[in-house]
């Protein structure tokens, strides 16, 4: 790497050279290649620095230091403008496991509405807005991703004042409606495999219908359409049951629901993938697009596709863990553990492979529109022959070798989302939540808190285990 960066400042310094020496004479090349020569240095070391300051943040996180943790979130998120917006989803959650659910429900509400408000990108005009890689872009939540952010915002309501919560569960069941609809709409679903619903959103629904006494018949509708998604949650069965006779609890019971955000979740890292045929029939209409509208202004040239091998694209990974799901007592006897609702990592992937052709597709258009810069630029400084030649094959590479895969994303979601419904007289209750290992060994218990049951009614326990360690927030305390 450190070679890497020597010989590319070289080559800055020659080119930079090339050009003084060019303007000298009058010559201007072009805008692209100016902001290479000006920024390359800092566009190739100057991404790595957030990257390992988020990368530090969620170790920290997961340790249970959850004030460095936010410091380091708040210097990435004033600090670098590109991923501001990935850093404050993430406070988010720091807000959440310090216990300040009012805090972090203001914080999602607020990065929900600014990317309602963000102009929708595609094809062409997507290709046009990017001078350097997919991380020039402001930063896009994945689909999964803004789904999430208004099912987070119901468990934050549920933590506090329980006032909006079916709001924002009727809007990510919307949300996820219009992401499934436009990716029809540009061909990225190929199975209902690649892009499902997410069950948590339509359970939260159920689980509130209910709790009104009234609305049996919604909360069965939810829960069958959770039973479609995610038919290996072997809960639902009975929910279904409750809810079909107008069961909210056995008499003098109350209710309560754990939910648990297990282990430490999906990440995106950079990688070499191979350049799909389906990804070069993408690039090929993002071609035509961006042909036909040069020729309108005037600029006749034919744009052919490059002869590509692989480029740079984003793979998802997950940190190893210990926890597998969180064991809960009341006053002092087991009563149960948590079952996956919503598998994160799986969604992640699933996005991904959605996605990928339009990614690939992306980088190719922008090898040649590279491509044709250059070619402009060697033009304007009176480069041809064999320094025409190689001017051409330096920058270009240079300037393809400093693109990134675009690994932002919000780090600090679990694995899987984990609940546990059961049932407690009314009174007063001593629960105490623990951490389990894939072998169902004890990690790490929280101190006990003491829950408040009211008859006929439900209480919710928010859990989060990133790994061996547990923070906890219910919707009874102060």
């Amino acid at each position: 790497m450190e070679q890497t960066e020597r010989s590319t400042r070289w080559l800055c310094s020659k080119l930079m050279h090339v050009t003084a020496s060019a303007n000298a004479l009058g010559l201007v090349a072009s805008m692209e290649i100016r902001f290479l020569l000006l920024f390359a240095p800092v566009l190739l070391v100057g991404c790595s620095t957030p990257f390992k300051q988020l990368h530090s943040a969620r170790d920290l996180f997961a340790s249970g230091q959850l004030e460095a943790t936010r410091v380091a979130l708040e210097k990435v998120r004033d600090d670098h403008n590109r991923y501001s917006d990935p850093a404050e989803l993430d406070l988010a959650i720091v807000d959440l496991a310090s216990g300040n659910p009012e805090d972090a429900e203001r914080r999602l509400r607020r990065m929900r509405d600014k990317f309602d408000r963000q102009p929708r990108l595609q094809g062409a005009n997507e290709v046009a807005a990017m001078v350097t890689d997919d991380t020039a872009l402001s930063f896009r939540p994945s689909g999964y991703e803004q789904v999430l952010i208004r099912s987070m915002l119901a468990v934050c309501s549920l933590a506090h004042d329980q006032l909006d919560a079916e709001s924002y569960t009727l809007q990510a069941m919307a949300k996820q409606s219009e992401l499934a609809r436009l990716s029809k709409d540009r061909g990225l679903i190929q199975s209902n495999e690649i892009y499902q619903p997410i069950a948590f959103a339509p359970y939260l629904r159920g689980v509130l219908r209910e709790a009104t006494h009234r609305n049996y018949d919604d909360a069965a509708q939810s829960y069958r359409l959770v039973s479609e998604v995610e038919p290996q949650f072997s809960a639902i069965g009975a929910d279904i049951q409750r809810a079909s006779v107008g069961a909210h609890s056995e008499p003098d019971h109350g209710v309560i629901y754990v939910i648990a955000c297990t282990g430490r979740g999906p990440v995106l890292e950079e990688t070499e993938a191979p350049v799909t045929t389906a990804a070069m029939q993408i690039a090929s209409v993002m071609l035509q697009q961006i042909e036909a509208e040069r020729n309108q202004d005037g600029e006749k040239e034919t744009l052919s596709l490059p002869n590509l091998a692989s480029v740079k694209v984003p793979t998802v990974t997950s940190p190893q863990c210990h926890i597998a799901r969180v064991g809960v007592e009341v006053d002092g006897r087991p009563v149960g553990v948590t079952e996956t609702i919503t598998d994160i990592k799986q969604l992640a992937i699933s996005q991904l492979e959605a996605e990928m052709p339009w990614t690939i597709a992306r980088a190719v258009v922008r090898r040649v529109s590279k491509e044709l810069a250059v070619a402009k630029a060697g033009k304007s400084l009176g480069l041809d022959g064999i320094e025409g030649s190689l001017f051409r094959f330096a920058t270009s590479t240079l300037w393809s070798g400093m693109e990134h895969a675009d690994t932002r994303c919000w780090s600090l979601l679990p694995r899987e989302i984990q609940v546990l419904r059961f049932e407690l007289p009314a009174g007063k209750h001593s629960l105490r939540l623990s951490t389990l290992g894939w072998s169902e060994e004890i990690y790490r218990s929280s101190a006990p808190m003491e829950v408040e049951v009211i008859n006929g009614e439900n209480n919710y326990v928010i859990a989060i285990a990133p790994d061996e360690r547990i923070y906890t927030v219910h919707s009874g305390e102060s």
